[in-house]
């Protein structure tokens, strides 16, 4: 794989990997090698058509669409649940024919209990792949700002998602959340509050 240098380039602090112009092969072989090198914590892509690459890159996932929300209430707390050892913020597939915000409200409702929802702005998007039963999946999330008519509403975890906690916490959320969060749940937290 070709790599380019750059202002910050890999290294034993920043392990990451650089390339230009990827061919469909080494787009392909990104899930294994991610497998391979788990300590790997960036990976840049360099192109001269973006679209091109991105739908080569599609091209190798089975993909899925969800969509959740970032709910704020009276008070300014933010909803959090945790699901399997995990905080997270609700959200969840779409079910055919469904709209995006009509799945992202359907979700936290079903996820944490909490109803009286408002779509209140354009949503984020956020990427993430994974692999179930061999098969390797790319997951395009749609982050909607929503606000609760309530404040600090007790909700209902929905146990069958593993989820075993919902929570509301008020910004600036405590370190020992943050810790145990996955990096995409902080750029979503960054964009929509």
């Amino acid at each position: 794989m070709s790599a380019q240098k750059t202002a910050n380039p890999p290294s034993e602090t920043n392990p990451g990997l650089h390339l230009v112009d990827p061919t469909a092969k080494m787009l392909r072989d990104l899930p294994t090698l991610l497998k391979q090198g788990p300590e790997l914590e960036d990976i840049a892509l360099f192109c001269s058509n973006v679209e091109s690459t991105w739908m080569t890159f599609c091209a190798g996932y089975t993909e899925l669409a969800a969509a959740g929300g970032v709910v704020k209430d009276h008070g300014g707390r933010v909803l959090w649940i945790q699901r399997n050892g995990k905080w997270d913020l609700p959200k969840g597939k779409l079910e055919p024919g469904e709209r995006l915000e009509e799945a992202a409200v359907r979700e936290v409702e079903e996820e944490t209990g909490i109803t009286d929802l408002t779509i209140v702005g354009e949503a984020f998007c956020t990427f993430h792949t994974y692999e179930a039963g061999g098969v390797v999946h790319l997951k395009t999330t749609f982050w909607y700002p929503m606000t609760h008519n309530g404040d600090a509403t007790p909700g209902e975890p929905q146990a069958i998602e593993g989820i075993t906690d919902v929570t509301w916490l008020k910004p600036p959320f405590p370190k020992t959340t943050l810790d145990n969060t996955f990096s995409s749940i902080q750029q979503v937290l960054d964009t929509l509050l």
